[in-house]
């Protein structure tokens, strides 16, 4: 009789716990009672600095489903891994979604362009003096 994937779950948990226990040295507590205190005795993050240097807000137009959202993604990322997380999110399916690609609009004199999927975000110029920049998702013919 096959067994259900919760069982094997809570077998798996239970024995990652009676196994943690077991293995549990004094010198591995004495690590973390100092990493608590080492960690509380520093200063606080500034979480608003954290979050402008960590993070690019941008307004992501999906017209074929007339929808708008403004979205945060780590500057880091690639265009291929924040076209995935927008599609994610969606509450209507795309005809063809594979099609589909992040477009920036033109903007300052420069012409539209679709961003090519294995760069990462921060090397495409954002213009911030408009307010929130924005990308478009469409059909990459």
């Amino acid at each position: 009789m096959p067994r259900s994937p919760t069982s094997s779950e809570d077998e798996m948990a239970q024995s990652f716990s009676d196994y943690s226990d077991d293995t549990a040295s004094d010198s591995s507590r004495e690590e973390t009672i100092y990493e608590t205190i080492r960690a509380t005795a520093e200063p606080p993050p500034n979480r608003m600095e954290d979050v402008h240097t960590h993070s690019l807000v941008i307004r992501v137009i999906i017209p074929d489903l007339q929808q708008t959202k403004c979205m945060r993604f780590n500057p880091d990322a690639t265009v291929w891994v924040a076209k995935q997380r927008i599609l994610c999110t969606l509450s209507q399916s795309l005809k063809d979604v594979l099609n589909y690609g992040l477009f920036q609009p033109a903007s300052n004199g420069r012409d539209g362009k679709f961003l090519d999927e294995e760069r990462i975000l921060r090397e495409y110029p954002q213009p911030i003096s408009k307010g929130v920049p924005s990308l478009e998702v469409n059909l990459a013919n």
